[in-house]
């Protein structure tokens, strides 16, 4: 714990621009020498031959010095954003310690969060060693696209790229900053940052999704490294948990054993993305293996041009690896369903499922305030997250598309929180809500009139109104049907009970959803 609190991410982002400056100053002066090499055809002989090799070999030398530098350079800016949301966790978990006046090291109710905690940093600085180990390989004789972008793009001096926000900075600001820019500077930025350029909210989709695409492979390199280290390490040990050498038992309880399963399912979350985007038409649009789950967020359609968008944000038990798949061919019907509503013209829908946080889990989770679904400690961390991506969506575009927020069960606590801080949704859904985040309707920044609640027969979980109360009694909000019903056309809708169907196509709970997110539900509502 004191490592990780001694750990500067701020020295370590000078560092990385530092040695990204050192890589530039030693390009361009292997440039000169590379120049200078032909003595400007002055003499010639054996003399000029033995010359001219030596010098084509300190450029090579000073090239590849540069390269070391560049590689140590992007290693700590793939460290920094990861290293500050362990920051904010550790000093999370010391504000509740003090609150209930331990030091965190003796607070026994916090030490499996903080076990978990150190897990994550141990798996950061063994992620950080692979992608060192991986990038130090030599490259490939077979471009790929990506490599190719690299060459392209000349890395003197004379081509200094702007220096990138902070990943806190505000959407607007940074919209401003990447409106400001080039397209060749652009480019640049997502060939050399993905991982930053991926992360920042108030870009535009296709740049977020071209950014974190690149960083697909690597990621998966990465982590099967990791995997191998961790593997070969449990190998050492009996029972998976105790190392036994000739003196007897040693290494009890390593943390080896739940740094892999972690790493595995960050891998599985890896295939679950790739599957998702081999459909076609979608935009990963982000990427975050740095929690205790991976996290991302795809959409289908364009972000950067829909009329009208939708944001499905989904409840507890939810994983990229377990759920994204299904999630993104019901958000797919959702968007097909919403442009049956519109009439006149080509109407433009996009959605997305947002799985970028970390959503709390039935079981052993309980164990845990901040993964557990009967505390909204979750969500509250969630929410701003959820915040900067309405907002950055808004900034990064140049007209006002119609945004809609449809949160299911857990997600709705977390989209209702997020709606008290943000101003650029114009309509809400509510989806088996045991709450809103709030007992006010009116707390939330929509228009009046445009937030909307859908609960199905036999759905407890709608029923136990833990934060906020049951949001079925609240003023406000428009009760969609969930029951059987027909579309206007006479096209019959089925009916559902329970907590999970609420977007299932066919369904009158999913036909009268996409009505909102169309703005047509006055007409999709009997």
């Amino acid at each position: 714990m004191d490592d990780l609190a001694g750990w500067d991410p701020d020295a370590l982002e000078r560092t990385a621009t530092e040695l990204a400056a050192c890589a530039d100053a030693v390009d361009a002066v292997a440039g000169d020498v590379v120049r200078s090499a032909s003595f400007d055809d002055a003499w010639s002989g054996a003399a000029h031959d033995g010359a001219t090799s030596a010098f084509a070999s300190y450029g090579r030398d000073l090239g590849a010095q540069a390269e070391a530098y560049r590689r140590v350079s992007a290693c700590a800016r793939f460290v920094v954003p990861r290293l500050r949301a362990l920051h904010a966790e550790l000093g999370e978990l010391q504000a509740r310690a003090a609150v209930r006046g331990f030091p965190l090291d003796d607070d026994e109710l916090l030490a499996a969060s903080l076990r978990s905690l150190l897990v994550r940093v141990d798996g950061l600085d063994r992620e950080a060693a692979a992608r060192l180990s991986t990038e130090s390989e030599p490259p490939a004789t077979v471009l790929g696209e990506q490599d190719l972008l690299h060459t392209a793009l000349p890395r003197s001096g004379s081509t200094t790229l702007p220096t990138l926000p902070d990943p806190a900075t505000d959407p607007v600001q940074v919209a401003q900053w990447w409106n400001g820019l080039d397209d060749t500077a652009r480019t640049a930025l997502v060939a050399e940052h993905p991982e930053r350029i991926g992360a920042l909210d108030g870009l535009p989709a296709a740049a977020r999704d071209l950014a974190n695409r690149a960083l697909l492979d690597d990621e998966r390199r990465r982590l099967e490294s990791v995997a191998t280290q961790l593997r070969a390490e449990l190998d050492a040990m009996f029972l998976g948990g105790t190392v036994i050498d000739p003196l007897g038992v040693t290494g009890l309880f390593t943390d080896a054993d739940a740094g892999l399963e972690q790493t595995v399912r960050k891998i599985e979350a890896l295939d679950a993305i790739d599957a998702t985007l081999a459909h076609g038409d979608r935009q990963l649009i982000a990427l975050d293996l740095s929690g205790r789950e991976a996290m991302a967020a795809v959409a289908v359609g364009d972000v950067d041009t829909a009329d009208h968008l939708a944001v499905f944000v989904p409840g507890a038990g939810s994983t990229v690896q377990g759920n994204l798949q299904g999630y993104d061919a019901q958000v797919a019907a959702l968007r097909d369903s919403a442009r049956l509503h519109l009439t006149g013209g080509d109407p433009s829908v996009a959605a997305v499922t947002w799985l970028n946080y970390q959503a709390p889990h039935w079981g052993w989770g309980l164990a845990f305030t901040e993964r557990s679904p009967v505390s909204d400690l979750a969500a509250r961390i969630a929410a701003p997250r959820l915040v900067d991506f309405l907002d950055g969506i808004a900034a990064s575009r140049p007209d006002d598309p119609r945004i809609t927020t449809v949160g299911h069960s857990y997600g709705a606590v977390v989209s209702g929180l997020a709606l008290r801080e943000t101003g650029a949704v114009d309509a809400a859904v509510f989806v088996g809500a045991p709450g809103i985040g709030t007992g006010d309707v009116t707390d939330l920044r929509i228009p009046p009139g445009s937030a909307y609640l859908v609960e199905a027969e036999c759905d407890i979980v709608a029923d136990v109104g833990t934060f906020g109360g049951d949001p079925s009694f609240l003023a406000g909000l428009t009760h969609l049907p969930a029951g059987p019903g027909t579309t206007p056309a006479g096209v019959p809708l089925a009916g559902i009970t329970g907590h999970s169907s609420y977007l299932t196509p066919g369904t009158s709970s999913s036909h009268h959803i996409a009505g909102v997110v169309a703005g047509t539900a006055e007409r999709s509502t009997p």
